[in-house]
């Protein structure tokens, strides 16, 4: 009798097994597995990662999920130079963050799972914005951690000081570049209260500036794209970094700094961080990625606005995030999977968004209003922010990371090049037109992935 029943229950846990897969699910093993999930960020963004991995794990008790946070620099050299450490010692985690600039090169050679399959199993092909999947030679082996881009903030009590009106939040609106320069000289005071301009002003001695850029590479491209111009053609070959309109924008930011005295030198000038000068009211804008939101939404002082970017000759836009992967080493790709859906999907995690770190990756949360509202209405997102950053979206282009070796040509010949326009020791024409003839010369141009 007791054979019988055995074989009875066999049975339909079999039967139950097969259902499982026939209606195009597999579930976590019951087995108790541990996860390494890898990250970077500031302190806040760390708090907030963990606190989504915890919620994990009281959602699926039989995931264990050790963080490892690497609080890498932002042209990610630190976080890249981890992870090629971790690929040499056969010790990479089994999910989380990746560098952008490193994603065509780790994923060509097999470092990540496929993840198509897995996509069309559940659904997540066509629900998500078509930017968020990376794709090599057809095959996807990413996701864009988030749909991020560059932001402009502002801080209210040094605009009213020094009369000037709120700016546009309509990213079709934003100021020429002419008019916002003469606003952030209005802005931009020397500890006798004089302007750029004024006679006896003294540009070594600014308490107040009009504005601070975030100076990396990603950064640039909305400012070049903006005026008509671009860096390295999408085919991987063409070098278009000393193109007139590339050459201009590149000169109309270092003027900021060098002619204007509207902006801190920021690559050696001041040690004072943007967010720090804009919370103590010696920084009237600062133009950074809109994951800084995260830590301006912790800054309770601070009566903060967003406007829209300046525009040189047209609106533009970058889309830009960390990569999402499943290393393909994991031993545990079904849970890492289930992991990395759970960081995709803001029903499981909106603190993430609603904190400011992220914006979301999935459709419903631009298209349907009632999903929008949950990640937008709280006092973090200021009034515009829809306007100015949800909206400016529609003319985003991806940071080309699919262009072959862009990583290094930035690294052996931009950002020296553009460092000698910061400083001044170079025009933009000179710096840009002397690099473009060593990249042409380079063996590094390959083409795109």
């Amino acid at each position: 009798m007791k054979s019988k029943v055995f074989v009875f229950i066999s049975i339909l846990i079999v039967i139950g097994t097969g259902f499982c897969f026939a209606n195009g699910q597999k579930a976590v093993s019951d087995d108790k597995v541990t996860l390494k999930y890898i990250y970077w960020g500031s302190p806040a963004e760390d708090a907030a990662v963990k606190q989504a991995l915890s919620d994990f794990e009281i959602a699926y008790p039989t995931i264990k999920v050790e963080p490892m946070y690497l609080p890498g620099d932002l042209d990610g050299s630190t976080y890249n130079a981890k992870m090629k450490a971790l690929a040499a010692s056969n010790t990479l985690p089994d999910v989380g963050y990746f560098r952008p600039e490193e994603f065509g090169n780790y994923a060509e050679k097999g470092y990540f799972l496929k993840l198509d399959d897995l996509m069309t199993r559940d659904g997540m092909q066509e629900s998500y914005l078509p930017q968020t999947w990376l794709k090599i030679k057809g095959n996807t082996y990413g996701a864009y951690s988030a749909a991020e881009c560059q932001v402009m903030w502002y801080n209210k009590k040094v605009l009213q000081e020094a009369g000037i009106p709120l700016p546009p939040t309509d990213y079709t609106e934003g100021w020429s570049w002419e008019e916002f320069v003469s606003i952030l000289k209005k802005i931009t005071t020397d500890s006798k209260g004089k302007h750029p301009g004024d006679i006896g002003f003294n540009e070594k001695d600014i308490v107040r500036y009009g504005v601070s850029y975030d100076l990396w590479s990603s950064m640039y491209y909305p400012s070049v794209w903006s005026n008509g111009g671009d860096i390295i053609d999408v085919d991987g070959k063409t070098v278009l970094v000393d193109k007139p309109e590339t050459i201009e924008a590149f000169q109309k930011l270092a003027d900021l700094m060098n002619v204007h005295h509207v902006m801190p030198h920021m690559t050696g000038g001041t040690n004072i961080s943007p967010l720090t000068m804009l919370a103590n009211d010696q920084l009237g804008f600062y133009v950074t990625g809109q994951w800084t939101l995260l830590d301006l939404g912790t800054m309770k002082d601070l009566d903060y606005g967003v406007a829209a970017l300046p525009i040189m000759k047209k609106p533009a836009q970058i889309y830009v995030s960390g990569v999402n992967v499943v290393f393909n080493s994991s031993k545990h790709p079904e849970e890492a999977w289930t992991l990395q859906k759970w960081m995709m999907d803001p029903s499981k995690t909106l603190d993430l968004y609603t904190s400011g770190l992220w914006m979301p990756t999935k459709q419903s949360y631009y298209t349907d209003a009632n999903d929008l509202a949950k990640w937008l209405d709280n006092d973090v997102h200021p009034e515009g922010f829809k306007e100015a950053v949800v909206d400016s979206m529609a003319v985003a282009v991806n940071e080309p990371i699919k262009i072959r070796n862009i990583n290094q040509i930035w690294g052996d010949y931009l950002n020296s090049a553009v460092e000698s326009i910061w400083i001044g020791d170079k025009t933009a024409e000179e710096a840009l037109t002397e690099v473009a003839v060593k990249i042409r010369n380079s063996d590094l141009l390959q083409g795109s992935y």
